[in-house]
């Protein structure tokens, strides 16, 4: 079975591992390009510089550090921190974030020019000198940005953002993980409860995947349907033989019991059928289970398959006659195959004696072989009750009998076109049935034509 590309598992692992590999070359660049550092200096521009110490001068007017500070408070916009460089401490930090360092402000103090100090979203632009009832004092100007939302990378923390790369890569492989090994913990299972005895126990949900994971769960349902059907053919088969045999037997015990009453040998020929039924039912059991298992000794030959099919007829003509039926063999004059004689035999004989059997008084059986490069087609036609549409790949089933048409009561032993079916497969063949027109059945077979070589290598696979 072919899948798609992007139905491979291969794929999908290595496209998973691929984007996670990614999304941490992407983390990594957003962490260290997204996070600032916690506090940076920079130039203040000349005329911004000039502007904010006009504003500083014009608080620096306090009578006191007090009302400087009072005057300070009660500025809504453009916060104004107050610093004693003397005493290195802010004399109004309660605007400052936590986490800021004071010392920032006390450093910077000893500056002659102003400076731009930027903390995460905190903005200090200063120092501005002020003179106040004799103590020198800095000003700077306290600007806050909006709080960044929490989706922006910029504004989390480094130990979070690490934290959440390291929680996807997680949460990613935990995902392929899963999807691996769920679907073969499942296989397992089945494959436990199959052997434990269940055998109508199928894979449904690993079985519907596209993937090399449903292509193995299908292969578990065909290899769980074929054990379970030849376990039921099996058991068909002893009950069939089992019952094929007992009547036989039966009819044997009958007769025995009748020769001991009446002692004068009459029931001797009718114990001798009996048994001689027995026997071939067995022989043709045998022959079917060897071809069956492969064990069937294979010994192919070339010979002409339209003088092998004359002498077929001449030996059935008898039984032809006794129903005054007509045989037709429609050939070229003659068809080399290389095949085993023996097998090939058992095959058509066990055809054509089907089709005189079922076939009506006075009818006609027809027998057409084609030969063509490619191989040799085989078509034996009869005018019997023919067989139900439904039922046609049946009938190479042992032991399979139709019903109203193919009775036990009509002779045979229910394996003729299994074991045929059997010989034209040894052959790398392939047999089928269709309806005839109007009435009757044919049976079609086709041979490859072989040399020695492919043959014999077809039959040792």
């Amino acid at each position: 079975m072919t899948l798609h590309p992007s139905h491979y598992l291969a794929s999908r692992i290595f496209l998973w591992f691929w984007l996670v590999i990614l999304a941490t070359v992407a983390g990594t660049l957003l962490i260290s390009k997204g996070v600032p550092e916690k506090t940076e200096i920079r130039r203040l521009p000349p005329a911004v510089q000039q502007q904010l110490q006009g504003i500083a001068n014009r608080y620096a007017e306090a009578n006191s550090v007090e009302q400087l500070l009072q005057r300070l408070d009660n500025r809504r916009q453009g916060r104004w921190l107050l610093v004693d460089p003397v005493g290195q401490r802010v004399l109004n930090p309660a605007g400052l974030p936590a986490q800021f360092d004071h010392n920032w402000l006390t450093e910077l103090s000893q500056l002659e020019q102003a400076r731009l100090l930027r903390h995460s979203n905190l903005y200090l632009a200063g120092p501005f000198p002020v003179q106040v009832d004799g103590h020198s004092l800095a000003l700077y100007q306290q600007r806050q940005r909006p709080v960044q939302p929490w989706w922006n990378v910029s504004a989390l923390p480094q130990h979070v953002l690490l934290i959440s790369l390291f929680l996807f890569s997680a949460v990613a492989s935990l995902i392929l993980a899963v999807s691996i090994t769920r679907p073969l913990r499942e296989l397992l299972h089945s494959y436990a409860t199959f052997a434990s005895g269940q055998l109508d126990h199928r894979l449904q949900r690993l079985a519907s995947r596209r993937d090399e994971l449903g292509a193995l769960g299908r292969g578990f349902n065909a290899m769980a349907d074929r054990i379970h059907s030849l376990l039921q053919g099996q058991q068909r088969l002893l009950r069939d033989v089992s019952h094929e045999l007992r009547s036989p037997l039966t009819r044997a015990q009958l007769a025995l019991a009748l020769e001991a009453r009446q002692g004068q040998g009459q029931q001797l020929p009718r114990l001798q059928q009996e048994l001689e039924q027995v026997d071939q039912l067995l022989e043709e059991l045998l022959t079917y289970s060897r071809l069956h298992s492969g064990h069937y000794p294979f010994e192919p030959e070339t010979f002409d398959i339209i003088d092998f099919s004359k002498q077929l007829f001449a030996t059935n003509q008898v039984e032809a006659d006794a129903k005054q039926q007509v045989m037709h063999l429609e050939a070229e004059p003659s068809c080399l195959v290389y095949a085993d004689k023996r097998l090939l035999s058992r095959a058509l004989e066990n055809v054509l004696r089907n089709a005189i059997k079922y076939s009506p008084v006075q009818s006609q059986i027809h027998c057409e072989i084609v030969s063509t490069v490619q191989g040799v087609q085989i078509r034996f036609c009869d005018q019997g009750p023919g067989v139900p549409k439904e039922q046609l790949d049946a009938i190479f089933n042992p032991f399979y009998r139709v019903c109203d048409s193919r009775t036990a009561d009509s002779g045979g032993t229910g394996l003729g076109l299994a074991i045929a079916a059997e010989s034209i497969r040894h052959h790398q063949g392939t047999i089928e049935a269709s309806a005839n027109t109007p009435t009757g059945l044919c049976i079609n077979m086709w041979l490859p034509t072989n040399s020695p070589e492919t043959a014999q290598k077809g039959n040792t696979q």
